[in-house]
């Protein structure tokens, strides 16, 4: 199976880097206190202002803008809170021509299943209105079809799995200030990712909104990784594709190269943790699965501090543990979902989401186990293109970049950390899809 496959690569890259047992953690917060949480915090006012730097001494007043024990993290001496002035990160002008253009033609199916749908965003706001129950529905299609320009292409993906303790200390091949602060790295994954939209591709008017390659019609996406570090796990490699078509079932191919062949995978099951990992398969932009696996509850707009746009171009994390992101933060008006996933024999009971309202990125997602207890938070790092102290490769795209996340598990008290070290969302010519997406050079490649 695709998740029995992952687990054998990420559990070769841990083997002997067994995990130590940690002190019992304190009470976490249920689902219904975060809930009531959001509810006593959708219309609080700041107080502080925009363009404050925040101590320790301010905490209490960022609390209606963290979620409970999530919070607390940041209760350390020393911290400190950059907070901009919110942004204006609006998508790409065709994305927005697009949505004017079509919007008002997409609807859902019984089955939750979107039709009509061709380019931009798929619902207005006005549409996702808590008093309708497809508002939650409706919010997960426009994050599923979010301004995202060909895709992103990761060429170095650089993860560590920090346990709580102890003093960080300098992981080869990593930026030196990439994390800071306390934590103890067990162990350390360099990967490889490149994502390829084919259709609803809002700057390819004239050919369709398809992507220029054979058969793009058939597609949504095709996702490529391949593992470069450490070297027990190298030259492991898988393939995805999303069919446009959302009632199909993804169809996946992996090589490990200590079977020397490829196998044809089972993505039906994608939220197991990969390897003593924080990450699983839908974690990945926050949500990686298929809309019509869950359920959608929409449970209001809500404001919360966010890395929307970093003044780094690689994800940098601090704290006494290390596991913590380390920029400047926003005020950002958030939709938030949550999902519930269909049918039983999950890992999770449910997870919510808050998704930016002007881009529909990923901001935070917490993950609660099935007896209703917050188990995971998820925190997404975002750099504007636009913003000088991004790439310039990206400029003009008017996209946020997905420049990495912390992965925490409060009751393990322990963190995955990724950092998207040398990332954009390059234009991809015909013969750069076909050579990486092509299931029969999956064998190619050297250790």
């Amino acid at each position: 199976m695709y998740r029995s496959f992952l687990a054998g690569i990420f559990a070769l890259a841990l083997l002997h880097h067994p995990s130590s047992s940690p002190a019992q953690p304190p009470p976490l917060p249920s689902r219904a206190q975060i809930q009531g949480w959001i509810a006593a915090n959708l219309e609080t006012t700041p107080q502080f202002a925009e363009g404050q730097v925040l101590s320790r001494a301010d905490i209490d007043k960022l609390r209606p803008f963290l979620p409970p024990r999530y919070i607390d993290e940041f209760d350390f001496e020393g911290v400190e809170f950059h907070v901009s002035p919110s942004g204006n990160y609006a998508p790409h002008p065709n994305y927005l021509a697009a949505t004017e253009r079509y919007s008002g033609q997409t609807v859902l199916a019984e089955d939750g299943a979107i039709e009509n749908y061709i380019a931009g965003r798929p619902f207005a706001r006005a549409l996702i209105n808590p008093n309708d129950p497809t508002a939650g529905l409706r919010a997960a299609w426009n994050f599923n079809f979010r301004w995202q320009h060909y895709g992103m292409h990761v060429r170095r993906y650089l993860g560590a799995l920090i346990e709580k303790g102890g003093r960080a200390s300098p992981l080869s091949g990593f930026p030196p200030d990439l994390i800071q602060g306390g934590g103890t790295a067990i162990r350390h994954i360099v990967a490889l990712y490149q994502r390829v939209y084919h259709t609803h591709l809002a700057q390819q008017a004239e050919a369709g909104y398809l992507l220029p390659v054979s058969d793009a019609g058939r597609f949504e996406y095709k996702d490529y990784v391949e593992f470069l570090e450490p070297y027990d796990v190298r030259g492991s490699r898988f393939l995805v594709y999303r069919y446009n078509d959302p009632r199909v079932q993804d169809d996946a191919w992996g090589f490990l190269p200590q079977l020397r062949k490829v196998r044809r995978l089972s993505v039906i099951e994608r939220d197991d943790s990969v390897g003593g990992t924080e990450m699983t398969l839908d974690d990945f932009t926050g949500f990686s699965g298929r809309v019509l696996d869950h359920r959608w509850t929409f449970l209001g707009w809500k404001v919360l501090l966010h890395v929307m746009n970093s003044r780094h171009p690689y994800a940098r994390f601090f704290g006494p543990n290390g596991w913590l992101p380390n920029d400047r933060w926003e005020l950002r008006p958030c939709a938030v979902v949550e999902q519930t996933p269909v049918g039983g024999n999950r890992a999770y009971g449910s997870k919510i989401y808050f998704w930016d309202a002007q881009t529909y990125e990923t901001a935070l997602v917490l993950i609660f186990d099935r007896q209703g207890g917050l188990w995971k938070v998820i925190d997404l790092l975002h750099g504007w293109s636009e913003d000088p102290s991004q790439p310039e490769a990206d400029r003009g795209r008017h996209l946020p970049r997905n420049i990495g996340f912390t992965i925490l598990d409060l009751k393990k008290e322990q963190a995955t950390v990724f950092s998207a070290y040398e990332i954009d969302y390059p234009r991809v010519s015909q013969e750069e899809v076909e050579e990486r997406y092509d299931v029969n050079k999956l064998t190619e490649g050297r250790r």
